[in-house]
């Protein structure tokens, strides 16, 4: 799921038993194929598959030594928060650093600023922020910057990124090639979901969308997924937009019942498109497609292993987007130690992927989406901590 707010959602939804029943496989329907489909659309969606994951950088200076690191958690209730400050504390043991985690709590009582204040009190070497939104956090990043503390985000925009104030990140992550900052990562994310739309639909589609709103992220996820239909899908509409914000998205709340009436009065439409895999299954999305009897391709996009298990039930049909959670972890610790070593950040090999039944799927049910690359091994490596 998830990263910034994303992952506080979880809360919501928690003790939301989730359907195990079978969308009925039909041309056009959940299970369906796409008809209709160019050589060109199949070779589109055929790079899609592959995604455009690079390796992370080869080489390092040597591990800094001595350093002590705070991470920031979004919320260690929610299992996506949990996971990449697991990984995260994995990255930092095997590199060497003391590592301590800080609750954000999803926010709760303001969560957050008491968890940055205390990460800053213990006058750490550096850090790490893990999906919160800058504005929430402006007064403590702006004390952090005047403390020469180092601060990263992690799948979040910096203020300047969405013009709300100054850069408060003061050490870059580049996530890969093509994705050289915080807003082109979203950027990308919707892109990449809109290129699969127009790939898998054969330049042809009607769309039921669901952006959020209340964050830059979820505003430059969805400007990419337009902009992907726009160039690539002249033919693609957007018939109707249901959007939410995080109070809307309790199981069987206002966002899900203006879901169920947009599917009533757009009975034709082909795909239902989620930015984001708990709208597919804590927040009931998917359920609702089914329960419509709506043929419309139900779309997600994150890779996480609740959502893959709907596509192995069929309830969803692909991930457009997804992308290796753990990595990024990973990649934050390798941009600290450049930093600490005085060297700039680099691209650290990070993409996208499309998923379904038949293409990326963990063979573990459960599992998030699973990279081939061994980056862990990589990046031991680089650092002269351990042998690839």
């Amino acid at each position: 799921m998830n990263r910034l707010k994303l992952r506080r959602l979880a809360i919501v939804a928690i003790g939301v038993a989730l359907p195990t029943l079978l969308l009925t496989a039909c041309s056009g329907g959940s299970g369906g194929t796409s008809s209709g489909s160019s050589s060109a659309d199949k070779a589109s969606l055929g790079q899609l598959f592959k995604g455009d994951e690079g390796t992370p950088p080869t080489s390092s200076p040597p591990a800094a030594k001595g350093k002590n690191v705070w991470w920031i958690s979004c919320g260690q209730v929610s299992a996506a928060c949990s996971g990449y400050a697991a990984a995260g504390q994995a990255a930092a043991q095997a590199i060497g650093w003391d590592f301590h985690i800080a609750d954000g709590n999803l926010n709760q009582a303001n969560g957050e600023a008491t968890a940055f204040r205390t990460a800053l009190a213990a006058h750490p070497d550096a850090i790490i922020l893990d999906a919160f939104s800058c504005s929430n956090l402006q007064p403590e990043l702006q004390q952090a910057k005047q403390q020469g503390v180092p601060v990263m985000g992690v799948e979040t925009t910096d203020c300047s990124d969405a013009g709300t104030g100054p850069s408060l990140f003061t050490v870059p992550l580049i996530y890969g090639e093509n994705y050289p900052g915080q807003k082109a990562w979203w950027t990308g994310w919707g892109t990449w979901s809109g290129d699969f739309v127009a790939a898998d639909s054969g330049g042809q589609a009607k769309i039921i969308a669901a952006p959020g709103q209340g964050d830059p992220q979820y505003d430059f996820l969805y400007a990419g997924f337009k902009d992907a239909l726009a160039q690539k899908c002249p033919k693609c509409t957007i018939v109707t937009e249901v959007p939410w914000t995080l109070a809307d998205l309790a199981p069987n709340g206002p966002w899900v019942t203006a879901l169920r009436n947009a599917l009533i009065k757009n009975a034709d439409a082909d795909y239902v498109w989620f930015p984001f895999d708990f709208n597919a299954v804590e927040s009931g999305g998917a359920k609702a497609v089914l329960q419509s009897g709506s043929k419309a391709k139900v779309l997600a996009n994150s890779g996480s292993g609740n959502a893959l298990d709907l596509i192995r039930s069929g309830q969803l049909y692909a991930e457009a987007s997804a992308k290796s959670s753990e990595w990024e972890s990973w990649a934050a610790i390798d941009e600290l130690n450049r930093h600490f070593n005085g060297q700039p950040s680099v691209p650290e090999g990070l993409g996208f992927v499309s998923l379904d039944k038949t293409h990326n799927l963990p063979s573990q049910p459960g599992s998030n989406y699973q990279t081939t690359v061994d980056y862990q091994a990589m990046y031991k490596k680089a650092w002269g901590v351990g042998q690839g």
